[in-house]
């Protein structure tokens, strides 16, 4: 596998950055550490086992192939990115509310990208720091940026959705403000590929601080919940879904798809979108020449910090990805 030069990293606090991360993994500890003696608690009574029954049943009831979805990718096609040139604008769009170490980061890091026909969309969905408030009026004068005051309860597909609405390019990629990009040229190797005309969407194999990977794609689960992939692809492949945190589209298949669903504020809007995309017969493809840090769960918190009716919906709607 090629090995891409790396970008002169932003001047971010990363310490702080990794402080942070890791008291949210702490608390996600203890609240693991709480739902286990809970778990304890039932399989000593008799609901416990029911509920092991029940999964004995379903087990038995439903056929091999109803239950083998699991988190494997092997079987996955191949693709290759469009052999020409990269060409069109594309609309670099970054929901965001204060945070401004890390939209600091994110927007420095664009910087070092060899892609030079892009506009950066960035979202406000409120912000309140004045240091937030100061960095935006400045921006404003940019003349590759636009910045959209969208203020609210958080939903993460609207503010999506408001931002492609603003944009001016041939192409939409959404972007987490808490990512980093690694590799120069990864906006035209996602263009490249989501050029295709086969291909719905494009993601980028996204890492942890750590080195680690957060994410080469996203499957079901053989329970319906939708996971991420912990590795990396050695080539472009084409997966059930892909995470928003950097997701390319061309502008007309988004509008043809009918952008987010609203309904889907906070979780599996990515998975939902991606799954329409594909009931149309369109690709999902990720690739590991598109290389970005994510800094995941920093500027929202964990989407497992808010379950409800976004899991509900997404596993009501597409049960089996």
């Amino acid at each position: 596998m090629s090995r891409h030069p790396r970008t002169r990293r932003p001047c971010v606090d990363h310490r702080q950055l990794i402080h942070d991360l890791n008291q949210r993994h702490y608390e996600q500890w203890h609240r693991a550490e709480r739902l286990q003696r809970e778990v304890n608690l039932l399989r000593a009574t008799g609901a416990g086992l029911l509920l092991d029954a029940l999964r004995w049943l379903k087990r038995r009831i439903l056929p091999a192939s109803a239950r083998a979805i699991g988190t494997s990718l092997l079987g996955c096609a191949t693709l290759e990115e469009d052999a020409r040139p990269a060409t069109g604008r594309v609309s670099v769009i970054i929901p965001f509310k204060d945070r401004l170490e890390l939209l600091r980061g994110c927007l420095r890091s664009l910087r070092g990208g060899t892609y030079r026909d892009f506009e950066v969309v960035l979202v406000d969905n409120g912000s309140q720091q004045r240091s937030t408030r100061r960095y935006l009026k400045r921006l404003r004068d940019h003349p590759r940026a636009l910045v959209l005051s969208r203020p609210g309860v958080f939903n993460f597909s609207w503010l999506c959705n408001q931002g492609a609405g603003a944009a001016g390019g041939d192409y939409l990629l959404y972007l987490n403000n808490d990512t980093e990009v690694l590799s120069p040229d990864w906006i035209e190797r996602l263009v490249r590929l989501g050029s295709r005309p086969d291909v719905g969407a494009v993601g980028a194999t996204l890492f942890y601080p750590d080195g680690t990977v957060q994410s080469g794609g996203l499957c079901p689960r053989d329970d319906g919940r939708w996971v991420h992939v912990r590795d990396v692809p050695d080539r472009i492949r084409a997966v059930p879904a892909v995470a928003a945190a950097c997701l390319l589209m061309r502008r007309a298949t988004f509008v043809a798809v009918g952008g987010f669903d609203e309904s889907l504020a906070v979780t599996y809007n990515d998975v939902d979108l991606c799954c329409r995309l594909r009931q149309r017969g369109l690709l999902v493809a990720v690739t590991p020449h598109a290389r970005l840090l994510h800094y995941e769960g920093l500027s929202r918190g964990f989407a497992d910090d808010q379950p409800g009716a976004d899991h509900l919906g997404a596993l009501k709607r597409f049960p089996s990805g």
